[in-house]
């Protein structure tokens, strides 16, 4: 009996996955543990495995498709099984494993097009041109008309047979100038002849095929749509401001120097970031709204410390949380760090180590930026921005020296956070900064 593959549910909070690519096509033997596809949530990028033994009889979505959760994508059976409805073909695009459909995809493109188009036999008439060939018609301006018979299965139009109508025959643009010259004309000198009117409506038509040939499209998808939406969100449920301030760092890469130069390379991986965040974890209590979610009109403070890590991917920017950072020394941060970016950039991040942080902490020192507006991780109330260590000319009792200072930008929701209390904030991180070197805490 077939066996209808769906697109897995992956956490709570995961309304649909994007499909990267499918590793079986129609007609391979799968067991329950083949790899189907590789697919992409909002968080992180998993594999689906078969889950039964048999034969792929569809694929019924393509690559980059956005699938809700529990969707079919697939379809598992025995070789000539009849299976499903054409209630179900209506709801997604297939691709036969019979021989004869197999044989007439000659290319990239011819495949990816076949696999969009429903078989005749299930809708009752044909699709005489592919999703793709119509949007290519629509920005070029072809006329459906002018194709009187694709390169695809049974004549079905492509989309690279309206990309070759369009530069070999005219468009429903070109086709409403009338009897207007061609470039070469206007090499020969024979531009004076034209109409005003008539070289208005060539340029803006030349103009309007350039402006085409110059962008490329690319949809929000996955992490990144996730992340476009959560930014949008945060700026318009919050009232963010940020200040800047910078703290003494002279210690700071002193201490560094020093755990550097141990043998435990645990210990002598420790980085300034590292150093930080254990600065950051050691205030936290004493400023409770800063280590809390703001729901509605309800603020709710935490007692333990779930650390947001922001980490630059691939795939985009995503933020692990370091649990309960409070109970952690500082190697302890330091490894947790380091095991949750690396499996942020490999995408193998499991989806639970993505959510649930209480404050959240970004690092774009390391790329030398001076200052930044960091935005608030919604529902959080507040974000550190860590920025560049650099020379700064400071008034001391000794006149005007030269320190290194390490910049901080601090965003806060001026809901629950004002500007005083976000500056006492700062001040006493600066002054845990700075001493770094002598202020008691565990490796």
């Amino acid at each position: 009996m077939a066996e209808k593959i769906i697109m897995p549910k992956l956490g709570n909070t995961v309304e649909s996955s994007v499909i990267l690519s499918w590793k079986v096509k129609p007609g391979d033997i799968v067991t329950k543990d083949t790899i189907l596809c590789e697919i992409e949530t909002d968080k992180a990028t998993m594999e689906v495995p078969a889950g039964v033994d048999g034969t792929v009889l569809a694929l019924l979505k393509k690559e980059g498709d956005d699938v809700p959760v529990l969707e079919t994508i697939a379809i598992v059976g025995q070789p000539g099984e009849v299976w499903g409805n054409t209630e179900v073909f209506s709801q997604a695009s297939t691709v036969s494993i019979s021989p004869s459909a197999t044989a007439s995809v000659t290319s990239r493109e011819e495949k990816e097009e076949a696999e969009t188009a429903m078989p005749k036999e299930l809708h009752g008439e044909e699709t005489h041109s592919s999703p793709r060939a119509r949007m290519a018609m629509y920005h070029l301006g072809v006329d459906p008309e002018a194709i009187d018979k694709g390169s695809g299965p049974d004549g079905r139009i492509l989309e690279k047979d309206v990309i070759e109508a369009s530069i070999q025959g005219p468009s429903i643009q070109e086709a409403t100038i009338q009897e207007i010259p061609t470039q070469e004309a206007f090499i020969q000198g024979t531009s004076s002849k034209m109409p005003e009117a008539a070289q208005t409506q060539t340029a803006k038509a030349e103009s309007a095929t350039n402006e085409k040939t110059e962008f490329q499209s690319i949809p929000l998808i996955g992490i990144r749509k996730r992340i476009a939406g959560r930014m949008h969100d945060s700026v318009q449920t919050t009232a963010q401001y940020t200040e800047h301030s910078s703290a003494d760092a002279e210690h700071l890469l002193a201490l560094r120097a020093r755990l550097k130069a141990q043998e435990n390379p645990n210990i002598a991986s420790i980085t300034i970031g590292d150093l930080v965040l254990m600065a950051v974890v050691r205030i936290l209590p004493e400023f409770p709204e800063f280590n809390a979610h703001l729901e509605g009109n309800e603020l709710r403070l935490f007692k333990p410390i779930h650390l947001g890590v922001a980490v630059d991917t691939p795939r985009g920017l995503m933020v692990p949380v370091i649990r309960n950072a409070q109970a952690l020394p500082l190697i302890g941060i330091s490894m947790e760090v380091k095991r949750l970016a690396k499996a942020c950039q490999s995408g193998r991040a499991d989806p639970g180590s993505l959510s649930g942080s209480t404050f959240t902490v970004t690092n774009l020192g390391a790329f030398g930026v001076e200052w930044f507006t960091p935005i608030v991780n919604a529902p959080e109330t507040a974000i550190l921005g860590l920025c560049t260590i650099r020379p700064t000319p400071l008034k001391t009792d000794k006149g005007i020296e030269t320190r290194m200072r390490i910049g901080l930008s601090l965003t806060v929701d001026h809901q629950v956070i004002d500007g005083a209390y976000a500056a006492r904030f700062l001040r006493r991180l600066a002054e845990i900064i700075a001493d770094i070197d002598i202020m008691p805490f565990s490796l």
